[in-house]
C-alpha cells in the first residue's frame, strides 16, 4: 500500500503527558465547533438500527473527542446511549458526561479484551496506525464478530494539509473554551507557545496520513465471512467536496 506514514510528535511515547493533554484537548475542543458530530450520529443511527446495542466502546479517545457530543445527538433522536472511553494513555479526568465512563487502564485498539463490550468507535485516530495495525483493528473487531465505526475528520491529500494552515491559529482562538480548564492549557498555548506549534505539525501529517476508501477497502479484502459485513464510503460534509472517509463493520443479527 503507497501511503506517507511521517512523524507526529502526539504518537511517540516519550511525548511529555503534559504536552499531550493539552492536544486532545484542543482536539476535543474543535470538534464542538466543526459540527461533525451530528454526521458521524447519523451513520452510528444506522448501525443502532440494524440490532447493535446502544453501548459504546471507543478506542483512541483521546481528552474524549466527539463522543460526548455524539452521545448527545442520539439521545436527541431517543437513544440513551452510554460509552466507555478508552485510550492507551488514558485521560480519565477529560469529557465529564453523565453517560460517559472513563476505563483507567491502558487499551491497546489492535488487542481489545474479550470481556469489553459494545460497538466500538474510532474518530480521527485510525490514521496513527500502520497498515499492519490499522489492519490488526479491523481483524480484532471482526474475528470477534463486534460492530466497528471508523471515521476521519479529514482527507489523505495535499489540498486537506493546506487547509491544515489555519490550525496555529485555530489553537489559539479554541483553548479557552477547553473543558475542563487546566492552567498547562494556558501555559503552552499562550505563555510558552510550543503547541501552537506541535499541533500544527501534526495536523499537516495527519491530514496527509488518512487512509483513503480504496485504502480502506484494501485493508479489509482478507477479513470476509457470510455472518460480517464492511460498509465503506466518505460522508458528504459542506465544504468538502470530497467527503470524508468511514469504514463500518457489523456482524449479522
Amino acid at each position: 500500500m503507497r501511503r506517507l506514514h511521517l512523524f507526529e510528535f502526539g504518537d511517540q511515547p516519550w511525548f511529555p503527558r503534559l504536552l499531550r493533554d493539552v492536544e486532545t484537548a484542543y482536539l476535543a475542543t474543535a470538534y464542538r465547533f466543526i459540527g461533525l458530530s451530528r454526521l458521524w450520529a447519523e451513520k452510528i443511527l444506522a448501525v443502532l438500527a440494524a440490532g447493535e446495542p446502544a453501548e459504546f466502546l471507543d478506542l483512541c479517545s483521546g481528552s474524549g473527542g466527539p463522543m460526548p457530543l455524539i452521545l448527545d445527538e442520539l439521545a436527541a433522536r431517543g437513544y440513551k446511549a452510554h460509552a466507555t472511553l478508552t485510550d492507551l494513555y488514558p485521560n480519565p479526568k477529560s469529557a465529564p458526561h453523565p453517560r460517559v465512563t472513563w476505563l483507567k487502564e491502558p487499551v491497546d485498539a489492535t488487542q481489545v479484551a474479550p470481556n469489553l463490550a459494545g460497538v466500538r468507535t474510532m474518530f480521527s485516530a485510525f490514521h496513527h496506525f500502520r497498515p499492519l495495525r490499522a489492519k490488526a483493528i479491523l481483524a480484532d473487531a471482526f474475528n470477534k464478530r463486534r460492530a466497528i465505526c471508523i471515521f476521519e475528520s479529514g482527507l489523505g491529500s495535499l489540498r486537506a494539509a493546506f487547509v491544515t494552515l489555519l490550525i496555529p491559529v485555530n489553537v489559539l482562538l479554541l483553548m479557552p473554551f477547553a473543558r475542563p480548564f487546566r492552567w498547562s492549557y494556558f501555559a503552552f498555548t499562550y505563555l510558552i507557545p510550543i503547541m501552537p506549534l506541535i499541533i500544527f505539525s501534526d495536523g499537516i501529517v495527519s491530514a496527509l496520513r488518512i487512509y483513503s476508501p480504496e485504502q480502506m477497502q484494501e485493508l479489509t479484502k482478507d477479513l470476509q465471512a457470510a455472518d460480517y459485513a464492511w460498509e465503506i464510503g466518505r460522508i458528504r460534509a459542506r465544504g468538502i467536496p470530497d467527503g470524508l472517509p468511514y469504514l463500518i463493520g457489523m456482524p449479522s443479527r
